[in-house]
């Protein structure tokens, strides 16, 4: 089984200042960091999603999936937008685990009941369904698929860096 972690950074970050992929934590851009969480994981197939001319992220995703599938095959793509800086590795191990087990499922990380990101959609899901301008979870909710939520502590998959004023609120005080 092979799953391809997409990193969706073609965000201009108008609410920051600067792209969220150029933004730093712990003197790295948020893009090298979760390139460094993923390799860590042990997730070796990284694809930066990082297009100028996309409107949103779900036609980031639906660009990246289709480069992606013209060179090769996956089971899942592990979709990560790069304002999620705050994610343990051991997350992306635990939804890599539960799609080895449910390889046609969506796999979601809980935490205190709260879902979060990344998440792991198979590969079989038709991502060019009418979304109805609703996004991945429309598509989601109404494709068919089992769901399966699961539980990680790790408050990181709820910490969405949309300011700067975020960023320093959840990092972490010395």
């Amino acid at each position: 089984m092979k799953v391809t972690a997409i990193i969706l950074a073609s965000g201009k970050g108008k609410r920051c200042g600067l792209p969220k992929a150029e933004m730093q934590i712990q003197g790295k851009s948020f893009l090298v960091h979760l390139q460094e969480i993923l390799l860590e994981a042990g997730m070796a197939d990284v694809f930066i999603a990082q297009y100028q001319d996309t409107s949103d992220m779900l036609s980031t995703l639906i660009r990246a999936v289709n480069e992606l599938k013209k060179s090769q095959e996956n089971s899942g793509y592990l979709v990560f937008p790069v304002d999620f800086p705050f994610v343990k590795p051991q997350t992306v191990v635990a939804l890599m685990q539960e799609h080895r087990q449910n390889p046609n499922a969506v796999i979601r990380p809980i935490y205190k009941n709260k879902r979060g990101h990344p998440i792991l959609i198979p590969a079989c899901i038709n991502l060019d369904n009418d979304d109805n301008q609703q996004g991945l979870k429309y598509i989601i909710r109404n494709s068919g698929l089992p769901l399966y939520d699961v539980p990680v502590e790790d408050d990181g998959i709820l910490k969405n860096v949309n300011t700067r004023e975020d960023l320093s609120l959840w990092m972490p005080k010395n």
